[in-house]
């Protein structure tokens, strides 16, 4: 038995080792988080962030740069570098339905400074600050001597770190489409990108009613191969901006693939198919595509899930997929994409809801708990910590989780709301304050940010775990600090609820970073580092 415990720890730290070398010249230094997903790829990283602060009262905040317009991308970080991107300025509320042109931005990630800023032209247009996407919801992506910036409208360009253009890519996308999409991956040497197969091809695919913004099921011109304007992964050399390689089966733009490394030490990506309003590619699913040199976009596995609708992160590992299907969870093995596992949601759950005649908690056991239609989560809130599958739920203001292995599942009311004030902060429960936020310029923009929590039919940034704390943000800037140790998750596991601007006015569709010591966060006004005073 011994000798077992030896070998599982020793294939546990060569997994470690060779996460930590997923992507060309990274580490798991706490001094970088070159990519949305973190310097593992998969939004977790050691350390100890700040757990407590207000960006109202200024309490634990570094620094704030205001941005001359709205932007959604996450900060990512290397040493003293920090970037993000926002849109180009607009003069005019009605300008907010054409966006497509955008700016990087390379901050100083000691005090915010601006230290250069680069342009990607779009060559589509999009509503900016939507509740699910924007041109700019596209991290930035490092590697400690380079910088890739991306326009969800369709370019990408590769800079140096004093801001010399090494390339720009500019092609065209298949059609607008607010969905968040997948976060472009940096791996042995290639960014990894959702793209239509033909980009001229693709671009002639009509996808809403003329005349109007009310989409409908995509129409493909008579005589066009549906299979050349489906969206796949795509490998650009990042040295040169030229495509090496797709995958073959397809992969729609609901969701997020994840990489990480099989069992056998090879480098692999999960993602998937299927989605709202009429996703091309088919059958709907999960696929598992190998990254490994000279194999990369070939396809180990693929599982057909009838009516599989992913708007999530595809966390996995060596041995396991995890995902929801059908008011389930679901787990397939790494190996052979065959369904090892699959728990229901809605059946029997415990609860730790917010009782106002209390004013506090009280606890419900085995209870029936339905908290979304279709869907369990908030897009793209989920992440996979241990045994426990955590998600922000759908049509209730929970944070939630699910055992992959028993199928337990909990969940624990939140405050649907922080008002911060300039001495206290008041817990909305139940319901939240109506919500106008404004770009620098004045403009009420952000839509669906106007009449909702940040709960439901709407992308949040995806949480992060730093050390034993998972970091929940939602649209109006607030957010859910989570023990992710707990034994139950019950409200000694809300270990705060914090402020990332006024309640009301503030937006956000971005994920934290992790780097330095320090949370970097983007708003729609402003790029704020949150740190304990020194």
């Amino acid at each position: 038995m011994g000798n077992e415990n030896q070998f599982a720890m020793y294939i546990r730290l060569i997994y470690q080792a060779s996460v930590c070398l997923l992507f060309s010249g990274a580490t798991c230094a706490q001094t970088h988080w070159p990519q949305a997903s973190g310097p593992q790829a998969n939004w977790k990283v050691e350390g100890a962030a700040p757990t407590h602060w207000s960006t109202v009262r200024n309490e634990n905040i570094r620094w704030r740069t205001p941005m001359p317009e709205s932007g959604q991308s996450a900060v990512t970080v290397w040493g003293d570098r920090a970037f993000v991107t926002i849109h180009q300025r607009i003069s005019t509320p009605e300008e907010r339905f054409l966006g497509g042109n955008i700016i990087g931005y390379c901050l100083d990630a000691k005090t915010g400074k601006v230290l250069w800023t680069a342009k990607l032209p779009g060559t589509q247009t999009m509503e900016i600050a939507g509740g699910f996407s924007d041109a700019t919801v596209f991290s930035p992506v490092t590697d400690g001597e380079h910088v890739w910036f991306f326009n969800r409208c369709g370019s990408m360009a590769c800079y140096d770190f004093t801001g010399n253009q090494v390339w720009q890519r500019v092609y065209q996308m298949r059609f607008r489409h607010s969905a968040r999409m997948c976060e472009p991956v940096l791996t042995n040497g290639q960014i990894l990108n959702v793209e239509v197969q033909d980009k001229e091809k693709g671009s002639l695919i009509t996808k809403f009613v003329p005349g109007t913004s009310k989409t409908m099921k995509a129409v493909i011109p008579r005589g066009i191969d549906e299979r050349t304007v489906w969206t796949y992964l795509h490998g650009i050399d990042a040295k040169t901006g030229k495509v090496l390689w797709r995958e073959q089966v397809g992969t729609s733009i609901h969701n997020n693939p994840m990489i990480s490394t099989l069992a056998d030490g090879r480098t692999a990506i999960v993602h998937a198919r299927g989605g709202g309003h009429h996703p091309l590619e088919k059958p709907y699913g999960l696929s598992l595509s190998s990254l490994a040199p000279g194999e990369e976009g070939k396809t180990l596995w693929s599982t057909a899930l009838e009516g599989y609708d992913p708007p999530f992160n595809n966390h996995w590992n060596a041995e396991e997929v995890y995902g929801f299907h059908n008011e389930a969870h679901i787990v397939l093995d790494t190996t052979t994409g065959k369904e090892l596992r699959r728990h229901p949601l809605y059946r029997s759950a415990d609860l730790w809801a917010w009782a106002p005649a209390k004013n506090d908690w009280t606890h419900q056991e085995g209870i029936a708990l339905k908290t979304g239609k279709k869907h369990p989560m908030t897009y793209q809130t989920n992440i996979v910590v241990g045994n426990w599958h955590w998600f922000l739920a759908h049509n209730r203001h929970l944070v939630g989780r699910i055992h992959t292995k028993t199928g337990k599942v909990e969940y624990l009311e939140v405050p649907a709301q922080l008002e911060a004030g300039k001495k206290t902060s008041r817990r909305h429960w139940g319901k939240g304050l109506k919500n106008e936020p404004k770009n620098a310029a004045g403009f009420a923009i952000g839509r669906k940010g106007h009449n909702g929590t940040g709960f439901g039919h709407i992308s949040a940034g995806s949480p992060i775990l730093v050390g034993n704390h998972l970091f929940f943000p939602v649209v109006t800037g607030t957010v859910y600090v989570i023990d992710s140790t707990v034994q139950a998750l019950n409200p000694k596991a809300l270990i705060a609820v914090n402020d990332l601007g006024p309640a009301g006015e503030t937006w956000t569709l971005s994920s934290f970073s992790f780097a330095n010591g320090n949370l970097y966060m983007h708003t729609m006004r402003e790029v704020i580092c949150i740190g304990t005073p020194r």
